[in-house]
């Protein structure tokens, strides 16, 4: 395939060829065209001092009769002699087309009109008076005359070469830069369709291409524009998706997972486990006399409470373990992976730190303890079985004194 920059050049090339031979052809006619109207001018002025004569001696002029008589008493210079080697035919006619010279074809008394003749000349004598003339055959040209036409055509002739070798490099220097701009666009469109979209190009000209260019720039800057507005509306809407989904699944106080999200992940979690034949651990804990928190020292005080035993129990759980708030002062823990004896020791150890957290800082007063039951056992394969199991056990604790961790001893004895 041709590229731009040599269709441009052999356009170019071809145009300048065909415009000098053009002028090469049609120059020696118009130049031989004008020595037949210089011939004829010559022969209008040789008749000019007996028209001016005989306008002056009549009144009338440009009738048909006023014309025959001037021809009438007219030598014909027109065919001198002299002139018996030259072949052209001329004949003279006022303005309303009457003859007042004879010749090429036409005789005294005829008269014709001007519009139907073929390369008519017209010339102004006695001041105002306009003379028509025609003529036809060859002009037999001289032998300098010929010299001088030979020699226009070598001049036209070395011109034309002379042109060419000065219009096309600098029509190969334009057309390269113009191929350079259509070739930096066409690389500037392929980079943005293979995704990179901010592209811009040098505008080195005013014409139609730098136009283009600046045309290009343009509608970059803006695709670009609205490119980045869309994916900050695009980051800002998953942000704001994001932001709902974690609040569809968060405790909007204490910023644990809520009860059915940790329904959905646990279930899921205790059937892997179940499959694979892993220990799996359900913990439900209770804050000890929440209510009479809330009573003795407000509301306000019972959520700082739950606020801050969520901290401890996220800052001693695993990456692994799931943690949610189950409802009012209940927190529930899926251990996966852990087995009694290890779930017993992480919940104590919490416990602990929840007993021994510097309660007084909210209150002077104020004792927190939590207590917790702990369910190992997945045999029935039911979430909601284990988490039965584990909150028989939180009831035992409570019964037994708060501030404690209890687990079946069937399940200890299995586990052992």
């Amino acid at each position: 395939m041709l590229s731009i920059r040599l269709k441009l050049v052999s356009a170019l090339m071809l145009t300048c060829l065909l415009f000098s031979a053009i002028i090469y052809i049609a120059t020696p006619h118009m130049v031989k065209h004008e020595m037949i109207e210089g011939e004829l001018r010559e022969k209008i002025i040789s008749y000019q001092p007996e028209i001016e004569d005989y306008i002056q001696k009549n009144i009338t002029w440009g009738t048909p009769h006023s014309a025959k008589l001037f021809a009438n008493s007219q030598k014909n210079p027109l065919k001198q002699p002299n002139e018996e080697k030259n072949t052209l035919d001329f004949a003279l006619f006022d303005d309303n087309g009457n003859v007042i010279i004879p010749g090429a074809g036409f005789k005294i008394g005829d008269t014709t009109k001007l519009n139907d003749l073929n390369d008519v000349e017209s010339f102004i004598v006695a001041q105002s008076t306009l003379i028509h003339a025609i003529a036809i055959g060859n002009l037999e040209l001289s032998p300098r005359q010929l010299q001088s036409i030979h020699a226009l055509e070598e001049t036209l002739l070395f011109s034309m070469f002379a042109a060419l070798a000065v219009i096309l490099p600098l029509g190969f220097i334009g057309a390269s830069r113009m191929a350079n701009a259509l070739q930096r666009l066409n690389k500037a469109v392929n980079r943005m369709a293979a995704g990179d979209l901010a592209q811009q190009v040098p505008v080195n000209s005013e014409d139609e291409v730098g136009q283009l260019s600046e045309s290009f720039n343009s509608m970059n800057d803006q695709l670009v524009k609205a490119y980045n507005q869309l994916e900050e509306s695009n980051t800002l809407i998953a942000a704001q998706a994001e932001k709902m989904k974690e609040l569809s699944i968060r405790d909007e106080l204490t910023g644990l997972y809520n009860r059915r999200f940790f329904n959905r992940e646990a279930s899921a979690t205790q059937a892997e486990a179940i499959d694979v034949k892993a220990p799996f651990t359900l913990v439900l804990g209770d804050v000890d006399h929440f209510k009479n928190i809330n009573d003795q020292y407000s509301h306000a005080t019972g959520d700082i409470v739950l606020q801050k035993i969520a901290e401890i129990l996220l800052r001693e759980i695993r990456s692994s373990d799931l943690l949610a708030r189950y409802g009012g002062e209940e927190i529930v823990l899926a251990l996966p992976n852990t087995d009694l004896h290890e779930a017993s020791d992480i919940i104590n150890r919490i416990r602990e730190h929840i007993e021994n957290y510097p309660w007084q800082e909210i209150n002077e007063s104020l004792q927190v303890t939590m207590s917790f039951g702990i369910a190992h056992d997945y045999s029935d394969k039911k979430l909601e079985k284990q988490l039965d199991l584990a909150d028989t056990e939180l009831y035992r604790a409570k019964r037994e004194g708060r501030n404690r961790v209890c687990c079946s001893t069937t399940q200890l004895a299995h586990a052992l």
